[in-house]
């Protein structure tokens, strides 16, 4: 009994996507999704990003094998590094955060799902 346990055990964690973080759809909280969503940048998890992403995303409507294609570009060292002290600044009156990287803004709404990276925009 141990070893056919042993052996599902050892079948279902080989499985498991290597290096993907465990994403939760429908974050309850802005806070929770911010600490997902973050944690799939700083990993540079593409498939988790576009997950937590509201698509077809940009002027673009990128699909998500396109969305995964330019998350490099879209999520650099350099935003990389932005994000590890960010702070979601909230909206006034709606269920969006921004957070701010030198020129880039990145905006985050509350969709039907829960919340969603969902836009980019220039900081003035």
């Amino acid at each position: 009994m141990k070893l056919l346990f042993s052996a599902v055990l050892i079948i279902f964690l080989a499985l498991q996507p290597a290096g993907s973080a465990e994403v939760k759809p429908g974050a309850d909280s802005f806070a929770e999704f911010w600490t997902q969503f973050k944690a799939a940048v700083m990993k540079e998890d593409k498939a988790a990003i576009a997950e937590m992403t509201k698509l077809p995303f940009g002027d673009d409507q990128l699909t998500k094998g396109n969305f995964v294609k330019k998350c490099g570009e879209i999520f650099s060292a350099k935003v990389r590094r932005c994000f590890r002290n960010a702070k979601p600044v909230k909206a006034d009156k709606r269920e969006s955060y921004s957070v701010f990287c030198g020129e880039t803004i990145f905006v985050f709404e509350k969709g039907k799902d829960g919340y969603q990276f969902t836009d980019l925009g220039v900081n003035d």
